[in-house]
């Protein structure tokens, strides 16, 4: 099957077009359920992976130096409604391993903050830790950083809260659509 690149003109300026898939992602803004039921297989991948392995659901950062639960019911709640908004988001979660092992501090940024009132606090969280991660996609338009929020409870375990894209890496490169 041969694939062309196209762009659509719009007012005289080019605009770029996502194809309809990446990764397996549905892209348009209205594939929302998709990509939650995505988020949910990602996690169950994982949960069973790290069992497997004899981890218990918990991953290692290497930044904080603690380990990071990955807790049913909790970690992918917060994710799923927030990564599930955008197709970059739900592509970080597909990376969600490599992302809480690699994550690290912004030099700019304060690691720990208070929590907010609501779900942070309904966890039972005391602080919250922030984590940074670059994630380099095999292609253009994969390049971008990942906030990764970790909720810290009094008895000091830390629990992956919520993942999610904040910035993209290389602007002036999105991606072109695609067509057979």
């Amino acid at each position: 099957m041969k694939t062309t690149k196209t762009t659509i003109k719009e007012n005289t300026s080019e605009t770029n077009v996502l194809p309809e898939f990446i990764n397996g992602i549905p892209t348009a803004k209205h594939r929302s359920k998709e990509r939650m039921a995505l988020i949910r297989s990602y996690y169950q991948r994982l949960w069973k992976k790290l069992q497997r392995e004899g981890r218990i659901n918990k991953i290692f950062n290497d930044y904080l130096g603690v380990d990071v639960f990955i807790v049913e019911n909790e970690s992918d709640k917060k994710t799923i409604n927030t990564a599930s908004k955008n197709w970059q988001s739900t592509y970080a979660v597909k990376h969600l391993e490599e992302i809480v092992k690699n994550a690290i501090g912004d030099e700019n940024k304060p690691v720990y903050e208070k929590t907010k009132k609501g779900t942070q606090s309904k966890n039972g969280y005391k602080n919250m830790a922030i984590l940074y991660y670059d994630l380099l996609g095999p292609k253009e338009g994969l390049n971008f950083k990942v906030k990764l929020t970790i909720g810290i409870r009094s008895d000091k375990k830390h629990v992956q809260y919520c993942i999610n894209k904040i910035e993209t890496k290389e602007k002036s490169q999105p991606y072109k659509a695609s067509t057979p």
